[in-house]
């Protein structure tokens, strides 16, 4: 059996490695748009800043080491399910007999002249990399991000720390607003100050504007910000280009069943491109982080090899660790009652419904996380536990709900 996943990102490698840790003799063929080993997005701030390889997700020769036929630098076209193959770049075609979609996503504004050449992909390595050339050269000293949610801050941190002068524009009166509450997100905006990041809040953008290519942002006050660096942050959208004429349906992003199967014959689709059902909600949309593609590409990797999986649905999470203090925010930011505690210039924030735990926002202080995403998930009345939730020390070692609940 031939399985080719289209994409090499975290998504794409859960995939992989599933299908051949329970499928030894599977054809694996991976195929990326990009002239790079498989890495992962959200560790390239530390490979731009100090120069590590963590956006690496293995060794040079892991293709070689799981048996899989790696291709980088390939661009798929087209999707023919009917014929079961796909169509490259150069005209060829490629059969399979299952496929995996994991196409990813990029970073976009819906903006007037957001098409403009100069507008930078930070969910892209190739685009990435050509940015920070530019900077390292001597050629880039000012930028402006549109947007400030948590992939615009993270590359507002990564362009100060390379000496960049940094204006981030949001049109909400927080950041990160998507995720944050308004109490983490002041601790998250000073932050951003301290490192001289002039964010400006409540400002609208309406274009970028240049002619052969884009050297500004204006403003819907009209005013014009210039920079040498341009980044769209407002949102991310699926990377969707293979699947026009193939039937496949979508919407923002793919539509999969609780299997992620696609409604064509023998191919699935996990990460980034495709919209998924909240855990907690049940609402259905791209939920573009790292632990969701992992675990989708785990659970279409286990259907793949007739391991009979559903997905539970998609979980709302993120974390900052290039602040200075650490911040993470988990599930909803809102609840029937709220436990809040501050110490030390640290915060903890948990939303409670009904009595069971549905978000929590950490800053400063993490170390209760896993403990209280394990009662998120598992659903449990916390009222026993109440008390305790707050407690700085609540959480270390403890690891289920058998090892905390009174009696158990």
């Amino acid at each position: 059996m031939r399985i080719v996943i289209i994409g090499a990102g975290p998504a794409g490698v859960s995939v992989a490695e599933t299908v051949r840790k329970h499928d030894p003799q599977a054809e694996l063929v991976m195929l990326s748009a990009e002239p790079y080993p498989p890495y992962s997005p959200p560790a390239m701030i530390d490979h731009f800043v100090n120069g590590s390889a963590s956006h690496l997700w293995r060794d040079p020769d892991w293709p070689v080491q799981i048996g899989l036929a790696y291709r980088s630098g390939v661009e798929v076209t087209a999707i023919e399910p009917d014929a079961q193959r796909i169509r490259l770049r150069d005209g060829s075609p490629l059969a399979y007999d299952r496929l995996v979609i994991a196409t990813g996503s990029r970073l976009y504004a819906p903006l007037e002249g957001a098409d403009l050449p100069g507008i930078y992909n930070f969910k892209s390595l190739s685009a990435a990399e050509a940015l920070i050339q530019r900077v390292k050269r001597g050629e880039a000293h000012t930028a402006v991000i549109v947007g400030a949610g948590f992939i615009g801050v993270e590359i507002a941190l990564l362009l100060r720390a390379l000496g960049v002068s940094v204006i981030q524009i949001e049109m909400l009166d927080q950041v990160m607003a998507n995720m944050l509450d308004a109490d983490t997100a002041i601790h998250a905006l000073a932050q951003m100050q301290a490192r001289g990041i002039d964010v400006r809040l409540n400002t609208r953008a309406s274009a970028f504007v240049g002619h052969e290519r884009a050297t500004g942002v204006r403003l819907a006050s009209g005013e014009i910000l210039d920079a040498d660096i341009l980044i769209a942050a407002t949102g991310v959208k699926p990377n969707l280009g293979p699947l026009e004429g193939s039937g496949i349906a979508h919407r923002w992003g793919i539509t999969v069943d609780d299997h992620l199967r696609t409604n064509a014959p023998d191919i699935l689709a996990a990460g980034d491109v495709v919209a998924a059902p909240d855990r907690l909600t049940g609402e259905t949309y791209v939920h573009a982080i790292f632990p969701n593609a992992m675990e989708q590409g785990r659970v279409a990797g286990l259907n793949l090899v007739g391991i009979d999986t559903v997905y539970a649905g998609a979980e709302r999470m993120n974390s900052l660790k290039h602040l200075g203090l650490p911040i993470m925010a988990v599930g909803l930011k809102e609840g029937d009652e709220v436990l809040q505690t501050r110490r030390n210039g640290h915060l903890r924030t948990i939303y409670l419904q009904d009595n069971r735990l549905v978000g929590f926002q950490l800053v400063g202080e993490i170390r209760a996380a896993g403990v209280l995403h394990a009662l998120m998930i598992q659903g449990q009345d916390v009222r026993p536990l109440k008390s305790r939730l707050l407690d700085p020390n609540f959480g270390q070692g403890m690891m289920t709900w058998s090892a905390i609940a009174p009696g158990a």
